[in-house]
């Protein structure tokens, strides 16, 4: 979106440029990186940083912080007309949809990630009501992804109390794991629920939005292939 020029400072108080930023590191450097990026603590932008943390994790060694910023701003550039309120309100399903597609076309665009993505929706027009089988079902799809060394991550949205995009990279007999922009780090499968009215007479529960699901493959770049 295209910024205003801020008005000139009436105090002793200057203006920062709206194109100021951190210097960006050294590419080969900032490819080690291996935590999420994270929000601020006020805002709703969980579903932009999400991606971003799951393009960290799909290429890591060619993924960097430079890279980090230019998918943002692309990110930023395919929902444009939503600002400002998307800050505040936050992604919806539509609007992860044109996200996901900015993403794929950034990773096409940018050679050295060498590879793509695939993203898919099987669980959108599902009806699930035993959150056992949604975490059963994508739990073998991550699991098989392992087994035939193609990277797999889930980006999932939990509704009340949180409201929230997150990346999932493991689901275990237990618990399901995390690289979230909240630092969430691990929780409880039976913490979760596929009811709003069970999730809101529970204290600790989290109601799952299962149709809200966007399933994410790495795939080699369309000139690897053969």
């Amino acid at each position: 979106m295209k910024q205003r020029e801020p008005k000139a400072a009436t105090s002793a108080v200057a203006f920062k440029a709206v194109s100021d930023r951190k210097a960006v590191p050294d590419r080969k450097m900032s490819a080690s990186r291996r935590t999420p990026y994270l929000q601020g603590q006020i805002d709703g932008l969980c579903g932009l940083y999400a991606i971003v943390n799951a393009f960290q994790l799909m290429f890591p060694g060619t993924f960097t912080d430079e890279d980090a910023w230019e998918l943002m701003v692309s990110l930023c550039d395919a929902i444009s007309p939503k600002f400002p309120a998307v800050i505040w309100k936050g992604a919806g399903v539509e609007d992860m949809v044109a996200l996901f597609k900015a993403a794929s076309q950034y990773a096409l665009a940018a050679k050295h990630l060498k590879g793509t993505i695939e993203v898919t929706r099987p669980f959108a027009n599902r009806r699930i009501d035993r959150v056992q089988d949604f975490w059963g079902d994508l739990g073998a799809w991550l699991e098989n992804g392992a087994r035939g060394e193609e990277k797999r991550l889930a980006l999932i949205g939990i509704g009340y109390p949180d409201n929230h995009w997150t990346i999932v990279t493991h689901i275990g007999a237990r618990s399901v794991t995390f690289f979230d922009s909240w630092e969430l780090k691990r929780l409880a499968l039976r913490q979760f629920t596929v009811s709003n009215d069970v999730a809101k007479s529970n204290g600790g529960m989290h109601k799952l939005d299962t149709r809200q699901s966007f399933l994410i493959a790495r795939k080699a770049a369309p000139s690897l292939r053969r």
